[in-house]
């Protein structure tokens, strides 16, 4: 291999082809091979912002020609204050300072007026007192979580054109953003944009993602932005009269879950739409009747008010239907599947009336809120809810479920059948006090009953068999307690480390065991010696799901990465990022062929295809893997589980479960 390397790299007719595909950190290897190579090298202008930089002079010595730098969170204020480092960065265009602890008001006067690209994200030392206005070539700025622009938007710069201001300290009420005249993608998302800011918007705009902004209210139109393409209002107030000001250019317009639209809501004239998401809202047949017929995608999953009137025949040029929850008649899917449209297969579970009246009402509700879902040795299909009920589903002959409700208040966050096939662990996170515990049920056909209960002094949030057959329960006080899953009388061994909740837990090849936590780390723990034998570190929120592949990596999830991470464990490096969902990643699911299911609180299913033949097919210069969105659920998918029989069970936030038909793989050289 490394004489390939040398020919293909020391050759000048592919040396850029070959270093263009590679970061900082390949490259850290690869120069040693030859010193054409490292000459090679030296001289490729870089932009690689996932390298963490901790020494910046010493990385300016050895890539002389970089543009692009991410500097470690670790460099304190001293350090980046200093000459040596601002001669270091001197040159560059795109900066990453996302999570550093030193960059606070003083730093930003120092920034070279250069910088095109500057990533600010959780910068909490800078005050809303803080400017980038004085960098005059900006042209794309992530400030979110940080103050700088929550209480002014004159500490902007005219040359913005991607500016992400979203979360916690996002725009003020009323603010203006008229002098970013060359604006073409606003993110303001989880914030009070409201319909002054609106109005101000440059007609230049392109891309707006307005998701869970509570501050719109009427008059809100959208009639002014003549060149918007992208509109993502997920959670938004948007009501019928802000949807029939949406203009002719759009092109893809995701408002799912906008509980102010009603039945009477209708489609203005958009005729370059070509993806709509309705998902999840009241609106009626007479929506269904105003869509374009340039339409290729529609998610209609999860509107009730949709009748078995509503037809579909004028969207010729539909390609892609997801209507899970949706009563749409079988002869109009019929008709869709003639014109060449792919329907989601998807089956929906419903409680019976038996098991619904078995349940006390207090506990069951509307069946909110699906935390966890296992599958038993004999193929029936346990779900765990946040209002502490446990159903047992008979996905093979029915659907119908028997309900046992959990005593007192309390969440159901974790479930795992249990080796012998006839049992289920539950862990338990009561709403009314701060300790938790686990409960061993012995499940058969006519209910369960419960044989063994672990007191773990913290509520559960997961919970994993490992290969000793021991039960390992991750809880909110950042532990994780393992018992011994035959007598499950109590806690044998605490693994101390993490100093946020433990979320999620996944049993490597190997025997250890990874868990994710709100600390927005993995740690990998060989358990028989109470070790941490290495901590994963990158996410910028808690960890929130973990699955491993079966070629050995880990992948993982986490609050605001709206992605999946693939980790080589042995190097402690990740060595991929799955980018595609608009929200959180809160489940996974590895198949045996190598392929990966994700859910997210967008509402999608996604299906990556992490086989090492797929990655090879795949451009890399690109990043991309191959995927496809194999559902889309009424509500926020928060658990996953595949079936005996291949399809993927998908408990969402509205309390449904639905099995979906997994495609099969496709079929690489």
């Amino acid at each position: 291999m490394s004489l390939l390397v040398r020919v293909l790299a020391g050759n000048p007719a592919t040396s850029a082809g070959v270093i263009a595909c590679l970061n900082t950190t390949d490259a850290r290897h690869v120069r040693r091979l030859h010193p054409a190579v490292a000459g090679a090298i030296a001289a490729i202008p870089w932009c690689d912002t996932i390298t963490p930089v901790v020494d910046p002079v010493r990385w300016r010595a050895g890539l002389p020609a970089a543009v692009g730098a991410r500097l470690a969170p670790s460099l304190g204020e001293d350090v980046l204050m200093s000459e040596p480092v601002a001669a270091a960065l001197d040159g560059i265009t795109h900066l990453d300072l996302h999570d550093c602890e030193g960059v606070a008001d003083d730093l930003l006067p120092r920034l070279p007026t250069s910088r095109s690209v500057l990533n600010a994200r959780n910068c909490y030392n800078l005050s809303s007192r803080a400017s980038f206005a004085h960098l005059t070539a900006l042209t794309s700025l992530d400030c979110r979580w940080t103050p700088v622009v929550a209480a002014r938007t004159d500490c902007l710069p005219p040359s913005l054109q991607v500016l992400d201001a979203s979360e916690k300290y996002g725009l003020l009420l009323g603010a203006s953003l008229a002098h970013l005249r060359q604006l073409r993608v606003l993110r303001t998302n989880r914030n009070g944009l409201d319909a002054v800011t609106l109005a101000s918007l440059p007609p230049t705009l392109e891309e707006l993602q307005i998701r869970a902004c509570w501050g719109l209210a009427p008059p809100a139109s959208f009639g002014h932005l003549t060149a918007l393409r992208v509109l993502d209002a997920v959670r938004a107030p948007i009501d019928d009269g802000a949807l029939a000001t949406m203009p002719p250019s759009l092109v893809r317009l995701i408002i799912r879950d906008c509980i102010d639209l009603t039945a009477a809501a209708v489609l203005p004239a958009v005729p370059a739409l070509r993806l709509l998401d309705v998902s999840d809202t009241a609106i009626g047949d007479a929506l269904v009747a105003s869509l374009p017929p340039s339409l290729i995608e529609l998610r209609l999953a999860g509107c009730r008010n949709v009748t078995a009137s509503a037809s579909l025949d004028h969207l010729e040029a539909l390609r892609l239907l997801h209507c899970i929850g949706t009563e749409l008649a079988p002869a109009t899917l019929a008709a869709c599947r003639r014109r060449g449209c792919v329907v989601s297969a998807a089956r929906v579970l419903r409680r019976s009336a038996a098991a619904t009246s078995a349940s006390s009402a207090s506990a069951v509700r509307a069946a909110t809120g699906v935390k966890s879902l296992a599958v038993l040795g004999d193929g029936r299909l346990a779900s765990g809810d946040e209002y502490g009920v446990v159903r047992l589903w008979d996905v093979a002959t029915g659907g119908e479920a028997t309900s046992v409700t959990r005593a007192g208040d309390a969440a159901v966050r974790a479930l795992v059948a249990l080796p012998d096939g006839h049992r289920l662990a539950i862990g338990v996170a009561p709403w009314s006090r701060r300790s938790g515990f686990v409960q061993v049920w012995d499940v058969d056909v006519r209910g369960a009953h419960i044989t063994a209960t672990i007191d773990c002094s913290s509520p559960v949030w997961a919970i994993v068999v490992l290969t000793d057959d021991c039960l390992a329960a991750g809880c909110a006080d950042g532990a994780v307690r393992v018992s011994d899953v035959v007598d499950a009388a109590a806690v044998a061994t605490t693994l101390t480390g993490h100093t946020g909740g433990v979320t999620c837990m996944a049993v490597l090849p190997d025997g250890t065991l990874a868990s994710g936590s709100d600390d927005a780390s993995v740690r990998v723990w060989d358990v028989a010696s109470r070790v941490c034998v290495a901590t994963l570190t990158g996410h910028t929120g808690g960890v929130t799901c973990l699955a491993v592949l079966p070629d050995g990596r880990l992948a993982s999830g986490a609050t605001y990465d709206d992605a999946v991470w693939l980790w080589d464990v042995g190097a402690r490096a990740c060595v991929g990022v799955l980018a595609g969902h608009a929200d959180t990643v809160m489940a996974l699911a590895a198949l045996p062929d190598g392929r990966l299911a994700s859910g997210s609180l967008d509402g999608t299913i996604r299906l990556w295809d992490t086989r090492p033949a797929a990655a090879a097919a795949a451009s890399r210069a690109a990043g991309a893997v191959p995927v496809e969105v194999v559902g889309v659920s009424g509500g926020r998918v928060g658990a996953l589980a595949l079936l005996p029989d291949g399809r993927l069970a998908c408990g969402d936030g509205g309390g449904s479960i639905c099995l979906l038909e997994v495609p099969p793989p496709a079929a690489y050289e």
